[in-house]
């Protein structure tokens, strides 16, 4: 829990340092380094990502990976305007000629375009790709636990903060550029906007969001160390209960509550069993469980994935467990309505149905239609361009597919259908060059 809480503080200190030094190196740097030592921080910050996925306690990356999109942007324009400046008679924004021997102000470049990006993943609705592999990772423990609430709640925080300070720095240097700076040197005032002013940003949000930092940890692990978890030492048991092209569910209180005390109910699988907790999931342990939970004894149960969790012990097991016909709930222990996976989606929409319900048919559904759209590199498995498949939950029951399989949900994101497929597999191969691991 320390290491998570801080975390935070650390990846905050080493994504917007990195965006710092380069401001203070663009005086002294000649222009035609800056963007290779961009883009040497980008594989640096690749690489911190990499180490960061190999320890066994989560770490939220999403603001490293938010960063590394900043500092791409910030590359391809300086390359830019650098050939830009080499052309005769060109001139700047504010009416001066152009000059190669002026420093570069980066600050112009970074604050505004750390605004757009921010800004763009503070409103994505869609989870990255980086959210998806933590889940996958770590499992429970980030799904539904209480590091993965404080790593959303804290990745909308600390992206809030660098929109409101990338705008303030946007404002305020882009009008002193326009009005006052002249491009033969920088002086004492050039200074103060375009390097010190960032700088003293950056470090009074170290401060700020240290004593941020400091005060969490002091309310969560100083003062009590068991707070965070509910059920030590827990393995929970799903099961999805499908028939034809149906699945079975119910409408369930949940722990939060509307203003006026009500509990809110959702709908969610009837089949959630808890144990003590076991490292490895059992078929036959599963067959038991739900046959002696629902009444059913003819039912086929496939195993769909695992969410681990070595830190808290609270893992959850994934089944599928298919049954003759939806006939055959009436005369079980279970209770609840049969639903069409459209009636999913549009009750989810509605937040109608559980997180953890919601979460399941996601990462089966995405993982299935990357399997059956493309191969493992994301090449199309058919020659129709944007094809896509259909999808049947009754199907579930004859596909090998590995819902575990990190590798599906890249694919799921960086395939061949995409414009930029030939150069985010360049860039997606950068760090394992470099010595890093995906």
């Amino acid at each position: 829990m320390s290491v998570a809480i801080f975390g935070l503080w650390r990846n905050w200190a080493v994504a917007v340092g990195l965006l710092t030094v380069l401001t203070m190196l663009a005086p002294i740097v000649p222009r035609q380094w800056l963007a290779p030592i961009n883009i040497l921080f980008f594989v640096v910050l690749q690489l911190v990502h990499a180490e960061l996925r190999k320890r066994d306690v989560p770490s939220c990356s999403r603001l490293i990976q938010q960063v590394s999109t900043v500092m791409m942007i910030t590359a391809l324009a300086l390359v830019g305007l650098y050939f830009f400046g080499s052309g005769e008679n060109m001139y700047e924004i504010t009416g001066q000629p152009y000059n190669l021997n002026s420093p570069v102000i980066v600050i112009l470049i970074t604050a505004p375009v750390a605004m757009v990006v921010t800004l763009w993943f503070w409103l994505e609705r869609s989870e990255p790709l980086v959210c998806q592999r933590c889940k996958m990772r770590y499992g429970n423990v980030i799904e539904h636990g209480f590091v993965g609430d404080l790593f959303r709640k804290e990745w909308r925080y600390q992206t809030g903060l660098l929109f409101f300070l990338s705008l303030g720095l946007s404002v305020v240097d882009w009008v002193y550029y326009l009005f006052h700076y002249v491009n033969t040197n920088l002086n004492q005032a050039d200074l103060f906007f375009f390097i010190w002013m960032p700088m003293a940003m950056y470090v009074l949000s170290l401060i700020y969001l240290g004593m941020r930092y400091y005060s969490l940890w002091v309310y969560y692990c100083k003062n009590d160390e068991g707070h965070f978890v509910e059920r030590p030492g827990a393995t929970t048991w799903r099961f999805l209960v499908i028939a034809d092209d149906r699945i079975f569910m119910n409408f369930y209180p949940t722990e939060a509550h509307y203003p006026n005390g009500a509990k809110v109910k959702r709908f969610d699988t009837p089949v959630v069993i808890r144990t003590n907790y076991r490292e490895r999931d059992d078929l036959n342990e599963a067959v038991r469980l739900f046959s002696d939970f629902t009444g059913i004894r003819d039912a086929e149960i496939k195993h769909a994935y695992t969410s681990p969790d070595g830190v808290t012990y609270q893992n959850i097991f994934h089944y599928f467990a298919f049954i003759g016909s939806t006939e055959e709930i009436g005369d079980s222990k279970l209770q609840g309505e049969w639903f069409t996976l459209g009636n999913v989606f549009q009750m989810a929409q509605q937040c109608l149905v559980d997180r953890d319900f919601v979460a399941e048919i996601q990462r089966i559904y995405r993982i299935a239609m990357a399997w059956k759209t493309y191969d493992r590199n994301g090449r199309r498995l058919y020659k129709i361009k944007h094809y896509r498949p259909t999808f049947h939950l009754r199907d579930l029951k004859n596909w090998e597919v590995d819902y575990n399989d990190h590798q599906w949900l890249k694919v799921a994101r960086h395939n061949e259908d995409e414009f930029w497929y030939p150069l985010r597999r360049l860039f997606m191969r950068l760090p394992k060059v470099k010595g890093g691991t995906r």
